[in-house]
């Protein structure tokens, strides 16, 4: 199991952190649009079944993550490894989440930029449905805090609620 350090924050406009990684040269390692379905049953785990489609593929993975439901930007959080969905397993996927009394709490569209520099990860999300742009710093929380300090002032002229 990882656990995982993130900043994460909802913002007005993603353009100002995409030309922060492109100036900081993070290199881009993915551009792709992603259906991500959240199942819940009132406790502290949730699962999500995340469809990534790419130009030229469509994949699908199930994990489980502390649904961390905070207002801090700083979020630490467990989160499973991957399990890939296809067509052998796919039934035992959705009886897994039958059988843990999971319900379909939330269906997320988004396009997802992903860049990459010295163990950090930029998730930066357009949502398509609920409308909203969010920005994911992650990775060793020395690093992450140091992003997020260098970012401080853009991240304020542009957090939203």
């Amino acid at each position: 199991m990882n656990k995982e350090y993130e900043y994460s924050f909802k913002v007005k406009d993603i353009k100002d952190f995409i030309n922060y990684c492109i100036i900081n040269k993070y290199k881009k390692k993915e551009e792709y649009l992603q259906n991500r379905t959240l199942y819940k049953n009132g406790g502290s785990i949730m699962a999500r079944i995340t469809e990534n489609i790419y130009d030229d593929k469509v994949t699908k993975v199930l994990n489980f993550k502390d649904d961390n439901l905070n207002d801090n930007a700083l979020k630490i959080s467990r989160e499973s490894k991957d399990l890939i969905i296809n067509d052998y397993n796919q039934d035992f996927v959705y009886s897994l989440i039958e059988i843990l009394n999971l319900t379909n709490k939330k269906i997320l569209k988004r396009k997802r930029y992903v860049y990459e520099k010295n163990n950090v990860k930029f998730e930066i999300d357009e949502y398509i449905e609920p409308v909203m742009n969010v920005i994911a710093i992650e990775g060793l929380k020395e690093n992450v805090d140091k992003v997020y300090k260098d970012l401080e002032e853009i991240i304020n002229c542009n957090k939203t609620d």
